[in-house]
């Protein structure tokens, strides 16, 4: 599942000072978290196609463009997109631009 963060209500928190977009809840997620990671693919770059067979997997795209792999489907990605790569998914992400792609990632355990 792929989302855009201009696609995803905004929430003011902390006594209307803190503007917050929510993307992972306890709710729609059980498990725990595995790694949290800040990464940089450089142009031109893939990584492998491989699976998680212990959990979830979530990318948050902070700059750069290119294309990703879930399941059989390739999809576009840029900055502000959301995808989540579901237990035991085929994934992988290619930079298809000049520049770094840029993205943060979080993977979970299921319990």
């Amino acid at each position: 599942m792929k989302v855009n963060l201009q696609d995803i209500p905004t929430e003011m928190t902390h006594n209307n000072t803190t503007f917050r977009k929510r993307l992972i809840t306890v709710e729609e997620k059980k498990g725990r978290i595995a790694t949290s990671n800040y990464a940089r693919l450089t142009k031109g770059s893939q990584l492998e196609p491989h699976a998680h067979t212990d959990g979830e997997e979530f990318y948050l795209f902070l700059e750069g463009s290119g294309e990703m792999l879930v399941g059989e489907e390739w999809m576009s990605v840029g900055k502000g997109d959301f995808v989540t790569v579901p237990k035991n998914a085929v994934h992988s992400i290619k930079n298809t631009l000049d520049e770094n792609l840029v993205f943060l990632t979080i993977r979970t355990i299921s319990d």
